[in-house]
């Protein structure tokens, strides 16, 4: 993979892209949920992956959004089991602590997940497009309950760096829960290239 590192420059980059993707995410995710959605502004850390998987040992549902267009690459957002059976639950028009949220994690609570990212990938997507000056598109999400070393082993065996965005969510009074998006190094580097050249033009 190489021995680049990333300059604060650029992971203040990731962190700003990121806190706005998200924010619209948020409204999103809060029209679906007919719940408010807050989410904290984002810490970004560089991460390796042998070290994150230690860290991580239980079962997480993962999400993972490939670009299509704009950029090259996915990034995987993790989320807790509950946190997921939630958002599932609210979806389907419950509480978010009805029957739904209390059966076993199963393809059902998956594809809701999967569906309510997809929107929230899609506008985050959306607001990429702008902060690049590139239009971005995404595919539809694959959704996965795995374990965290078995799942980075298998999708991204050739990945050893990964930039980890951490924020909080919340959900209601519902869930209020840490989420995990992690971008592989070579997609961040150009995401991060591509708004640090844009806020170079717009300086000159």
């Amino acid at each position: 993979m190489g021995e680049y590192v990333f300059s604060s420059l650029e992971i203040d980059a990731i962190g700003e892209i990121s806190n706005i993707c998200l924010g619209n995410s948020a409204t999103t995710l809060g029209m679906l949920v007919r719940q408010p959605v807050d989410i904290t502004p984002p810490k970004v850390t560089i991460i390796e992956k042998s070290e994150y998987v230690k860290s991580v040992s239980s079962k997480r549902v993962f999400v993972k959004v490939s670009y299509v267009e704009g950029v090259q690459g996915c990034s995987i957002l993790m989320l807790e089991e509950q946190d997921a059976k939630a958002i599932a639950d609210l979806m389907m028009g419950s509480d978010g602590r009805g029957s739904f949220a209390q059966m076993e994690l199963g393809e059902l609570h998956l594809s809701a997940v999967s569906e309510a990212m997809n929107q929230m990938m899609g506008a985050a997507a959306t607001s990429m497009s702008v902060m690049l000056e590139r239009k971005t598109d995404i595919s539809i999400p694959d959704t996965k309950y795995m374990e965290s070393g078995e799942y980075l082993a298998c999708e991204f065996p050739n990945d050893d760096k990964f930039v980890k965005v951490n924020f909080r969510m919340k959900i209601g009074d519902i869930i209020d829960s840490p989420i995990v998006q992690l971008y592989p190094h070579n997609l961040a580097k150009a995401i991060s290239d591509l708004f640090l050249i844009k806020k170079a033009k717009q300086q000159q």
